[in-house]
């Protein structure tokens, strides 16, 4: 692992915590900072993933907006020598500020373990973290972390197809997600690069290494559960459709079929923070955390996975609140912009 940061577990815990779609603008909301801060100081992660939309419009402009709006987001958890990494959301190159560029930026942040990932493969943002055991000898989990783009339509040129967005907008879609033509998902090469490292993973640990994976935009199986809540152990609150795309690659067949990642997490629908088991995975929702952008108070906090390096295929994962940890919350109120 880069920076000569090892991810191992503490008297025999590891935990994580998730948060999803801060969407900071350039001189954002300084209560995102603050929310952040008073949860991991209560909290006290071992890794902070950041899902995706991390800036949007003025933020997302160039490497001096960027940098910035992460500070925002990143310094409570820097300043605790915490680990963190990320991936790309929909909005986060929206200014054309193109993602290869914007990693780079990431990576000068001294506790950022987040890698641009494979050059054959799709997307910006494909890797896998090892976590050790308390010694740092064997990888007792794995968390992989997927780049779900930005749009469909860049598949659709990339194949030489029809550029008129609305003619993929189908209003009776296999998967029954949001009626749009924008929301892509992770491509083949990703599911294939996906595979073959649980393979070589597998084959050098001894045995599967049960792990979680994290995407920005939902799979288009996230549209099963809230439809089938008794089979699937349905909980949680969903107060958006699932921001899924029409197509779809594989991705969690080749999980089911692996039978090493049992739990995922999605941002990307701010105010969904379900979760639900479907053929023995867990499928979870991250609600969001901004205040440049639609969230509901009573929602808006992060995701936390509880691991026992003594039964790691059986994880915990809750919700935690920024309204649990944050004195006069919300605070102030100021206009947001709507997706």
């Amino acid at each position: 692992m880069k920076k000569d940061i090892k991810l191992k577990f503490k008297n025999g815990k590891f935990r994580i915590f998730a948060l999803s779609d801060t969407h900071v603008v350039a001189n954002g909301d300084a209560r995102v900072t603050r929310d952040i801060d008073a949860i991991v100081e209560a909290i006290k992660p071992d890794l902070v993933l950041y899902l995706g939309d991390q800036v949007w419009k003025s933020a997302a402009e160039n490497a001096d907006t960027l940098r910035d709006a992460l500070h925002m987001q990143t310094d409570p958890v820097e300043k605790r020598g915490i680990p963190w990494a990320h991936v790309f959301g929909n909005h986060d190159r929206e200014r054309g500020f193109k993602n290869e560029d914007q990693e780079k930026i990431y990576e000068e942040f001294p506790h950022c373990l987040s890698e641009a990932g494979p050059d054959e493969i799709d997307g910006t943002g494909n890797y896998m973290l090892p976590v050790f055991d308390g010694e740092g000898k064997k990888i007792v989990y794995a968390v992989w972390a997927v780049d779900s783009h930005s749009g469909f339509m860049d598949l659709v040129k990339k194949q030489g197809l029809n550029e008129d967005p609305w003619f993929y907008s189908l209003p009776e879609p296999l998967t029954g997600g949001v009626h749009s033509p924008g929301y892509d998902m992770p491509h083949f090469s990703q599911v294939l690069w996906y595979w073959n490292k649980s393979l070589e993973l597998e084959r050098e640990q001894g045995g599967k290494v049960p792990g979680l994976m994290v995407m920005h935009q939902p799979m288009p199986e996230y549209t099963i559960p809230y439809k089938n809540p008794a089979q699937t152990f349905y909980r949680g609150n969903m107060r958006e459709s699932v921001g899924t795309g029409n197509f779809n690659s594989g991705l969690f067949g080749a999980v089911v079929e692996r039978g090493d990642v049992k739990t995922i997490i999605s941002g990307h629908d701010h105010i969904n923070d379900w979760q639900a088991q479907y053929l023995g995975v867990t499928l979870s929702y991250d609600a969001g955390l901004s205040y440049d952008n639609y969230c509901d108070d009573d929602l808006r906090g992060g995701r936390v996975v509880d691991i026992d390096e003594n039964d790691p295929w059986n994880v915990k994962t809750y919700m935690v609140r920024s309204s649990d940890f944050v004195p006069d919350y919300p605070g102030e109120k100021k206009e947001v912009i709507k997706c």
